[in-house]
């Protein structure tokens, strides 16, 4: 029989992701107007070794014309609109199972980006949102001198 390290949290922390994605899956997403927004992209947030904070959202099907990057108060926004096809709508239809219309979704940010340097990119159908941190923020070297 080996030993475990047992960590108290690893539970509270296995059990906290599920249920605030299923939270946010449930919390409907509004615009401006404060109306409800028919979806909400998917995002990965992530660091670079270059420390900035990349966000990747899913928009496949939406122009880059249609989409609004903001960064105000801390709050990051991508809102924009995927619109319908025309093409193929004649004659019946079977399923329909892609959604359209407005989305818009919001993620609080760090203090320590440096909101001058953000930067926003739109290919093949996903958007990338890089905010680098501010030189303060990042991890530096301190070099320990002989007493």
């Amino acid at each position: 029989m080996s030993l475990v390290y047992w960590n108290p949290f690893r539970e509270v922390s296995l059990f906290d992701v599920p249920m605030d994605r299923s939270l946010q899956e449930r919390r409907p997403s509004f615009t401006e107007a404060g109306e409800r927004a028919s979806w909400a992209p998917l995002v990965d947030v992530y660091e670079t070794d270059d420390h900035e904070l990349v966000v990747s959202a899913e928009l496949p099907g939406v122009d880059r014309k249609d989409v609004t990057v903001t960064l105000e108060n801390g709050v990051l926004t991508i809102e924009g609109e995927r619109k319908r096809e025309v093409e193929g709508q004649q004659g019946r239809q079977y399923r329909a199972e892609r959604t359209y219309g407005e989305f818009r979704r919001s993620l609080a940010v760090p203090r320590t980006v440096d909101g001058a340097a953000v930067a926003a990119e739109h290919k093949d159908g996903t958007l990338r949102v890089r905010l680098p941190l501010k030189k303060e923020a990042q991890p530096r070297r301190i070099a320990v001198k002989a007493a």
